[in-house]
């Protein structure tokens, strides 16, 4: 897309909200069309790369508030990207991407329309908080092609250039940028990839400039059903069941002008008996979710406001109802299910994030009040961990990610406004870890104390996953074959095979040190029981001074998660 020709009578000299909502549908469209391709960039060779979907479910959510947004203003346009964006991320690179958005609208907020010196600065500004949210930034990433294609954009904007002009120069020095992580990050070298991130980011402004020219990338409807089905596979928290005290799900939209979401959300609170509210926009758009036994009050005081939209009320006991008869399982997922009075908080709640219907149980067994279907495959969105965060109805919440690309989402999650809770991220990044955190709890002792045992016992657990490769690769100067039995020890790649258990043994001969005393061995729903107690078996007798405990998980593409503490 880089080189774009304009005559002078062809500018494009400004962008209007109906113009980005366009371009933003094209860009998301692109990256759908070419998520697949991102997948396959991710340096691990692991059946959970998911970098492009990740983004791509991201970008998804953005669009659907875009859509609603109803506004001619770029500004109203952006700050409804921003709010959909953050709400739907999912990732490492999926929070980067939000970040980026939330940046973007920064700059742009309160214009009709932009400019091409409007757009180089929210491109700048959409780089400078990305840079600012991550706690490390790496050079090599998604961030270096941002900032570097945010200085193209800003330079062709001072030599004169329209719309057009700025987006293609951002996007030739982008990918510029991108071609050089791999000299910026060993890793992507030694894999012969370019930055993953990167390269879904560039993807996405080839498709937005796409929209602005009008080429056609792919049916906006078949996008859009694309995006349901994919965040369809992303469940709901799992909790306890228990009866519904407010049955009425209520969900609007309220557009006017002046409005003030913390005005809107006192009132609620004070005149609703309810739980589960969220009340977030800006002065000219707010949106509304709330369980209640009144939903004809809400939307009373709702309209009181300004005009109300897309206004969608559920009756949770019927929703409850048909998923037990779709299930059959005794403990369901219940999207709207409300646990304990709202007024009726306990002290610490614990929101864990697990794949596997065993190792969801586990955590439960160990006091998680919320466990949150993600992690391989599937990682949850920001939504995802705040409607969690709201199930486990405590005044300090604490949150297990569990997952190394689940930690930051968390984090951002920890951060929307509205949340009543302390939110206290103990960033495990393995299972294992999460387990080991749990155990290290104290019943009686402070949130800060055991926090701090917490972060302390995942330091202390040496964690190792065993799956399979999806593609040649090489990595810490291993030669990697598609279908290659992998053994990762705390995020590493250390041992490549062909039968699973001799990995195993291999992996746990790098794992073990003479001071352990315990190995866990949680086995996915593709091994039997029989032949994860063999395995233990035969490692019992290599390792008589330590104790082997054998554990279902179920979780799937792992052949085994282990633990040695």
């Amino acid at each position: 897309m880089s080189g774009t020709k304009q005559s002078p009578a062809s500018q494009m000299k400004t962008i209007d909200g109906a113009a980005l909502v366009a371009a933003f549908e094209s860009g998301v469209a692109w990256l759908g069309v070419n998520k697949s391709l991102v997948d396959s960039l991710n340096v691990f060779p692991v059946p959970d790369g998911d970098t492009g979907t990740n983004m791509y479910l991201t970008v998804s959510a953005a669009l659907k508030e875009a859509e609603k947004a109803g506004s001619a203003s770029v500004g109203d346009v952006a700050d409804a990207i921003a709010l959909g964006s953050l709400m739907g991320a999912r990732g490492n690179s999926g929070v980067i991407l939000s970040q980026l958005l939330r940046g973007f609208a920064k700059r742009l907020h309160g214009l009709a329309s932009a400019n091409p010196a409007d757009l180089a600065s929210a491109f700048q500004e959409a780089s400078n908080v990305a840079y600012k949210a991550v706690m490390k930034p790496v050079e090599g990433t998604i961030l270096t092609v941002a900032r570097t294609g945010a200085h193209g954009g800003v330079q062709a904007a001072k030599n004169g250039a329209d719309i057009l002009g700025v987006i293609d120069e951002a996007l030739r020095q982008g990918e510029a940028a991108l071609e050089k992580t791999p000299e910026m990050l060993p890793a992507l070298k030694e894999a012969g990839v370019v930055d993953a991130g990167g390269k879904g980011l560039i993807i996405f402004v080839q498709g937005f400039m796409k929209g602005l020219v009008g080429e056609p990338v792919e049916p906006a409807a078949l996008v859009h059903a694309e995006a349901e089905t994919a965040l369809k596979v992303a469940r709901e928290p799992m909790a306890v069941k228990q009866e519904i005290k407010y049955a009425y799900c209520t969900e609007f939209i309220i557009r006017g002008n002046g409005l003030d979401p913390e005005k809107i959300k006192s009132r609620l609170l004070a005149e609703i008996d309810g739980d589960s509210m969220l009340v977030v926009g800006n002065e000219n758009t707010v949106k509304v979710h709330m369980h209640s036994n009144v939903p004809g009050r809400i939307l009373e005081i709702g309209i009181g406001y300004g005009s109300l939209h897309e206004i969608d009320i559920d009756n949770m006991e019927d929703q409850h109802e048909e998923f037990e008869e779709m299930s059959g399982a005794e403990n369901g997922v219940f999207p709207h299910s409300s646990e304990k009075e709202p007024y009726e908080l306990k002290d610490v709640g614990i929101v864990a994030v697990a794949a596997g219907d065993g190792v969801e149980k586990i955590l439960q067994s160990l006091g998680a009040d919320v466990v949150i279907t993600g992690g391989q495959t599937m990682n949850p969105s920001i939504q995802d961990i705040v409607d969690g965060i709201r199930e486990a109805h405590a005044k300090d919440v604490i949150i297990l990610p569990n997952n190394g690309n689940v930690v930051l989402t968390a984090r951002q999650a920890a951060e929307v406004p509205d949340i009543e809770a302390r939110i206290h991220v103990v960033p495990s990044k393995t299972i294992p870890q999460g387990l080991a955190a749990l155990l290290a709890m104290t019943p009686y002792t402070s949130v800060e104390d055991n926090v701090a045992k917490m972060n302390e016992a995942i330091g202390k657990v040496v964690s190792a996953e065993i799956t399979y490769a999806v593609r040649d690769s090489t990595f810490n100067g291993i030669e990697i074959r598609e279908n290659d039995i992998i053994g990762i020890v705390d995020g590493d790649i250390q041992v490549v095979g062909e039968d699973v258990d001799e990995v195993v043994r291999k992996v746990f001969t790098e794992m073990y040190s003479e001071e352990h005393e315990i190995a866990t061995i949680i086995y996915g729903f593709s091994v039997t029981e029989e032949e994860a107690e063999s395995l233990a078996d035969s490692l019992a007798e290599e390792y008589p001074d330590i104790e082997f405990e054998v554990q279902y998980g179920g979780q799937p593409l792992y052949y085994y998660l282990i633990s040695i503490e």
